[in-house]
């Protein structure tokens, strides 16, 4: 059974991706998180290196390489370095560019900045490449702001692709992902507001958040 068809049929239970991994990457492993992020991105404080190796994690936990306007050639080489399972890309990255990727036989995830101006419709040349997207905050920076974006304005999305709920997500915010519903919501992406310091989680709040959220 391929990766993908495993991860679809448990669509119904909200998965957990623990982004910006960098520390303590067997301890968080040992909490069997869905997804683990490594950044590949050079401006960003969990960046760990492109000559990093991922390190053994638990056989259920699905890779992922995150990247900013990178080379199709460092993505290929680090994906094939790493056995990443997915590819997310951050930054402003084209249609075009994903066609590309995805023709490679690439999984990709597409992250876009969210705001009350934008518009949804403007990602519709993305859908036949992206298995996921992810809808992150609007800032300056690409993701680990650890800033949020109001949530209603996903009850505009109405396409098909799953997407991951991104942006300053920590233990306070349970009671509203439990109160929010949305037929495409896949899974919840966490960062900054689970570490210790940038790169390194906190596992004891993890460990409770995942418990939590897989009892919803």
């Amino acid at each position: 059974m391929k990766l993908i068809d495993q991860i679809n049929i448990k669509s119904q239970l909200l998965k957990v991706k623990i982004c910006g991994m960098k520390f303590n990457i067997q301890k968080i492993s040992d909490l069997l998180p869905d997804f683990m992020g490594f950044i590949f991105y050079p401006n960003s404080p969990r960046f760990v290196g492109f000559d990093f190796v991922i390190p053994k994690l638990k056989k259920e936990i699905i890779k992922i390489g995150v990247f900013v306007n990178e080379s199709e050639e460092n993505i290929l080489k680090i994906k094939r370095k790493n056995k990443l399972d997915f590819i997310q890309l951050h930054g402003i990255e084209s249609p075009f560019y994903c066609e590309k990727l995805f023709k490679k036989g690439l999984k990709l995830i597409k992250a876009f900045r969210i705001n009350d101006f934008f518009y949804f419709k403007k990602i519709v040349n993305y859908i036949p490449f992206c298995t996921y997207f992810l809808f992150d905050s609007n800032t300056i920076y690409y993701g680990g702001s650890g800033k949020k974006f109001c949530w209603k304005k996903l009850y505009e999305y109405t396409f098909q692709v799953p997407f991951f709920l991104s942006g300053g997500i920590g233990m306070k915010d349970f009671d509203t992902i439990k109160n929010f519903s949305h037929a495409r919501i896949f899974g919840i992406d966490v960062n900054s507001k689970f570490e210790i310091f940038p790169g390194k989680k906190d596992d004891i709040k993890l460990n409770a958040f995942i418990k939590k959220i897989r009892n919803i």
